[in-house]
């Protein structure tokens, strides 16, 4: 590839950091998304030069241009990804391309099938067609075809698109459960219980009260980091799979425990067989068999962000950023004194204590 070992002699050069050039072009699907604003945090600070496709508006995209210094980032309006030669003309001049796309629930117009494995299947055979040497696809450690869950059945089939089309420079990089300001998973269990009457004393209805179900989530922009990591490691250091989990097991109940000490909320499980079977059975309600349901099984010896000089972040160190937002308006900030007020035994509902 004589072209690509032009392209890095020319544009490598600087000190190192955002306003340098470092011999990486990243094209990054699904830059606009939860994650992709902290990968281009991480590869902005390391002087990639990035290709950014995006189908939304121009709004939406332009914050992410605060990440890279000037020059350093290009959007491309993409609003159809099944024009094949379109996609191959963004992918040619990157020696990395990363696959952040993806959905966590169905939309009108594009069910599970489109949105995790038929669009990354397109994005791959056009990576293929132009020989990109790296192509990193973002997974999640509880794929597999088994699975109750739909999302976590069509990442399985994504995985084996990938490695069928690019068997040679795929890297699969199998994530946890995200926790961060973004999440769809602690502001999902976060509104089980604070949607609460406090008249109700927190009874929340979680699968069988939490005790079966096991998570080991990881802080969102360590696990980019990690992906920018892998990026900047030479090739010949890269390993082919990675696996991304946080320092903490929890079972459902003590992260439910975990998340309501920030929230100032009580917090009492039940468990109502006939709701499950409606939520699991008859409405296939995705948000509670994902992250209910479904225990975290990481495989041991696959290298993850330790590996790669990261340290995790544990959960009660971030969470207050965001999970403040679910205390009552009254208790927004720690009190000065340490004592919380008694908003479940208070018949005014003013949270003094009378």
């Amino acid at each position: 590839k004589q072209w690509y070992q032009r392209r890095v002699a020319i544009t490598a050069g600087g000190r190192g950091g955002r306003s340098s050039t470092n011999s990486h072009t990243v094209t990054v699907f699904g830059s606009t998304g939860r994650m992709g604003r902290f990968l281009i945090n991480s590869l902005g600070q390391s002087g990639s030069q990035l290709i950014l496709p995006h189908r939304c508006d121009t709004h939406t995209i332009n914050p992410l241009k605060m990440a890279s210094d000037l020059g350093q980032q290009h959007h491309v309006y993409t609003p159809d990804f099944n024009d094949e030669a379109h996609l191959e003309d963004l992918v040619k001049y990157s020696d990395v391309v990363v696959n952040l796309t993806g959905s966590h629930r169905p939309r009108l117009h594009h069910s599970f099938k489109d949105s995790n494995a038929t669009l990354t299947h397109k994005i791959a055979r056009a990576c293929k067609n132009v020989g990109t040497p790296c192509f990193i696809h973002m997974s999640h450690i509880n794929a597999s075809y088994d699975s109750p869950s739909q999302y976590l059945k069509t990442k399985a089939l994504s995985e084996e698109i990938v490695l069928h089309e690019l068997p040679n420079s795929a890297i699969i990089v199998r994530s946890a459960d995200c926790f961060h300001a973004w999440d769809d998973f602690t502001h999902y269990l976060a509104r089980l219980n604070s949607r609460k009457r406090l008249v109700q004393k927190g009874r929340t209805q979680i699968y069988k009260r939490g005790i079966f179900t096991y998570k080991q989530p990881v802080f969102g922009p360590d696990v980019m980091k990690g992906v920018a990591r892998i990026i900047t490691t030479p090739d010949q250091d890269r390993q082919r799979l990675y696996q991304f989990v946080g320092p903490k097991l929890y079972s459902l109940h003590e992260f439910m425990q975990s998340i309501t000490d920030i929230t100032f909320r009580m917090y009492q499980p039940i468990f109502n067989p006939v709701r499950h079977i409606v939520e699991a059975n008859i409405a296939r309600y995705e948000n509670y068999i994902r992250y209910q349901m479904v225990t975290d099984k990481p495989i041991n010896g696959l290298p993850g962000l330790e590996d790669l000089g990261i340290k995790p972040s544990v959960f009660e160190d971030e969470a207050l950023f965001w999970l403040r937002n679910y205390r009552i308006f009254w208790q927004t900030w720690d009190p000065l004194d340490g004592q919380k007020s008694d908003i479940y035994n208070n018949s005014m509902g003013t949270g003094e204590n009378l």
